[in-house]
């Protein structure tokens, strides 16, 4: 099985560092990834995309056009991106900042990770928060693997990041649209 996976947000969100961790958990547990970041001229709030292919084979071509899989962590990421999930592909967004979502899914999830962050003290875990409810809502990657994969990029955060994974899996839901 081959899921094509876009993050889209901006940057300083840490769009790319939660796409290279999925891609490295899924490596741990024996499947093939490749990562391709994006992201725009701007120092911090510009945009930013990480499009991540993991398949249980060799990963031939690992360009995305029509990801299986959107993450929208900014409505500017969901503009830009949202017509080029697949008609049948799955949305995963931040409620928080995603109000007008531009695709049709057939599962919308949505998860307040930028708020869950700010009450966590640190809005820079929201894409810890997002990696959580990923994980609860497609079960691409196992959810041990990968919050091991998280604590090994950010060992000085180990208890904060853990808490925040947490946060984003007790805290995911499926919206109807």
């Amino acid at each position: 099985m081959r899921w094509d996976i876009r993050w889209a947000g901006f940057g300083g969100q840490g769009v790319i560092r939660a796409g290279e961790i999925l891609g490295s958990a899924a490596v741990k547990q024996g499947l093939d990834s490749a990562l391709r970041p994006m992201y725009g001229p701007e120092k911090t709030g510009g945009w930013s995309r990480a499009d991540v292919v993991i398949s249980d084979q060799p990963i031939i071509f690992p360009l995305i056009v029509r990801p299986d899989i959107l993450i929208a962590m900014s409505q500017d990421g969901m503009n830009r991106d949202g017509s080029s999930l697949k008609k049948d592909g799955m949305l995963l967004i931040d409620g928080e900042l995603v109000k007008d979502i531009k695709c049709y899914p057939s599962k919308v999830y949505s998860v307040d990770a930028t708020n869950i962050a700010d009450s966590l003290g640190r809005r820079i875990v929201a894409n810890i928060v997002m990696l959580g409810a990923f994980v609860k809502a497609f079960r691409i990657v196992n959810e041990d693997i990968l919050l091991q994969t998280i604590i090994e990029t950010f060992p000085k955060a180990a208890e904060l990041n853990k808490t925040a994974f947490k946060l984003g899996m007790e805290n995911v839901k499926e919206v109807k649209i």
